[in-house]
This record gives structure tokens, C-alpha cells and sequence, in this order.
């Protein structure tokens, strides 16, 4: 620890943005709230960057995926397919967030970011294991973050959960 600041200036202006263009959205034609949103995205950046010290990973870059990982469900307003309708939407946070920082605020990278997408757009096949720690870290917080808010897990969310709850060292009694 040091002292020094924790290594998140990046995604704290994108959390900032992110609520500024979505505080105005209505929930008309949403098959969840805006609110519900805004609190999956910001707890979700807020475990993935826990999980992500436990793992030995970058912190920021794993709470910026979790922080854009329902962007497409947002823009659509579905949650069908909204993982690979994430893709566009998250390239154009990535130059909205650019724009707005004026070089104040480091890039994200175009290697950081093909990382996220990837890690997004396959964040909802949770049945599905693959050897990219960033994919299995981002669809792990998912679940985890869901049954937080009282989403019931079943199949491979419960095993997702279960699995960060021993990482953690939860009891799940």
C-alpha cells in the first residue's frame, strides 16, 4: 500500500460520466429500471476491482469492465443478447471518455480495451469457462453481484458465486 493513491483516476471519471448520461434515462420500454442499473454498475466495479487484488490482476482495468459490462442492455433497453449488443456502445464510451478528458486522464489503451470488450460481450455465458482470467473475472463478479442484490443463482451463476465466496473466504454455511 505505501501511501500511494489506489490506481482508479480512469475509472472514477468514467463512473462519473456513465451516471451523467444515465441519471436523465426513463425506465419506459425497460425490462429493468435505470436504477438498477446504475447500482449493478458501480457495486459490480466495486467487487471486480476486490476480486481482481485477490486474483493478481489489474484493479482498474477489471472495475471498467464491470463498471460498461450491461452497456448494451442499457442502449437497447433488452436484456436478450445485450452482451454482444455491447460492443459499439462501450467503443463509443471508450471516445466520449477520450473527448472528455482532453489528455488530462490517461487513454484507455486500444489493447486495454480490446481486453474489456472481449471480457463484456462474453460476460453472459457463464456456462462457458475459457483460460482469459479478465472474461472468467467479469461473468464471477456478475453472479456474485446479482445474488448480492438478491438475484437467486442457479446452474453455472451458483457455481460463479460459490466460487467467489470460497476466494473471499465467506462461509456459505
Amino acid at each position: 500500500m505505501g501511501g500511494e493513491r489506489f490506481p482508479v483516476r480512469r475509472l472514477n471519471r468514467m463512473l462519473a460520466i456513465l451516471l451523467s448520461e444515465m441519471q436523465d434515462l426513463t425506465d419506459e420500454g425497460r425490462e429493468l429500471p435505470i436504477r438498477w442499473h446504475i447500482v449493478h454498475l458501480y457495486s459490480s466495479s466495486q467487487l471486480a476491482k476486490i476480486v481482481a487484488l485477490r486474483r493478481g490482476m489489474n484493479p482498474e482495468i477489471a472495475a471498467i469492465a464491470a463498471a460498461l459490462h450491461d452497456l448494451g442492455d442499457v442502449v437497447t433497453q433488452k436484456h436478450e443478447s445485450h452482451a454482444e449488443a455491447a460492443e459499439k456502445p462501450v467503443r463509443d464510451f471508450f471516445e466520449r471518455y477520450h473527448s472528455r478528458t482532453e489528455g488530462k486522464l490517461p487513454e484507455v489503451t486500444v489493447e486495454e480495451g480490446e481486453k474489456i470488450i472481449k471480457a463484456i460481450v462474453k460476460h453472459s455465458e457463464k456456462e462457458v469457462y475459457s483460460d482469459d482470467p479478465l472474461v472468467e473475472l467479469l461473468k464471477d463478479v456478475d453472479s456474485f453481484d446479482g445474488y448480492l442484490h438478491g438475484v437467486k443463482p442457479e446452474g453455472a451463476r451458483l457455481e460463479r458465486c460459490q466460487r467467489v465466496m470460497n476466494e473471499l473466504g465467506i462461509e456459505t454455511g
